[in-house]
């Protein structure tokens, strides 16, 4: 099967870089490309979104870890954003060595939540929409999509082809609530986890009670699970890593420290 579209930015330690749902790496992290200077970004297009060839079957955050396991070669930074945050955690999971560290931006594993009524209503929200969204152009599909989490976005402009292309992808993606999170492989891994999300604090009350208090609600599990450093982001909602150069700053003192801790164990 052919590989990966990978884009490599930089030079510098490596640090692999994966989008989550409805996106794909170049507009995931448009804003990343002044972490160059100091590392190799690693930008990659999931299979079947982007530049990335077909996929032989339906998304599935487990059956993805393995190719992007296979990526960290020589060891890497790992950072998923939302539903490759979950791919990446699998992957971490496969290949505990070749990961200097941990990045997730806000997975979507609402599993881990179950019980929270924020979380529960999210879920029956996004499974109405998937069972009555067949039919929809991309645009509507995407719009009912976020509808789901309490946004309210009226038309929007029509999305080009890359971007169409990564809406059909996501549309029969496997549900990330159903991601069973090996925390128990990541926990007694060497590797430091940061958890990074928004503050929910700039979009209306219906999207911060439902979906920011759902990506809340699963980030403090998470970060309570893997004892992982917390950065949240006031301004931003479900992609901090749009604010640019705060979310930066953040990730490259995390990551420098991490190759410190990485060079150190290695030398031992």
């Amino acid at each position: 099967m052919p590989g990966l579209h990978v884009d490599v930015i930089g030079s510098g330690p490596p640090a692999v870089l994966v989008h989550g749902s409805f996106s794909f790496g170049a507009l995931a992290f448009s804003e990343q490309r002044p972490l160059a200077g100091e590392f190799e970004l690693h930008v990659v297009d999931r299979r079947g979104f982007g530049r990335s060839p077909d996929g032989s079957g339906p998304v599935d955050f487990e059956t993805e870890a393995p190719e992007i396991a296979a990526l960290l070669d020589p060891p890497a930074h790992l950072l998923g954003h939302s539903y490759g945050a979950i791919v990446c955690m699998f992957a971490a999971a496969l290949r505990p060595a070749a990961v200097r560290s941990l990045t997730v931006i806000e997975p979507p594993a609402f599993g881990l939540a179950r019980g929270d009524a924020a979380v529960d209503l999210l879920v029956a929200r996004l499974r109405a929409h998937k069972r009555d969204g067949a039919g929809l152009s991309e645009e509507d599909y995407l719009r009912g999509f976020l509808d789901a989490w309490g946004f309210d976005l009226g038309p929007g402009r029509r999305l080009n082809d890359v971007a169409r292309r990564s809406v059909r992808r996501s549309v029969g993606e496997r549900s990330p609530h159903e991601a069973e999170i090996p925390f128990a492989e990541l926990a007694a891994a060497r590797f430091p986890v940061l958890v990074v999300r928004g503050a929910w604090d700039a979009v209306s009350d219906p999207a911060r009670e439902i979906g920011g208090h759902a990506f809340i609600a699963v980030c403090d599990v998470v970060a309570r699970r893997l004892d992982a450093e917390v950065a949240v982001f006031p301004g931003a909602a479900h992609q901090p890593q749009l604010l640019g150069e705060p979310f930066n700053d953040r990730v490259a003192g995390f990551w420098r420290a991490a190759d410190r801790r990485f060079d150190t164990a290695r030398s031992v």
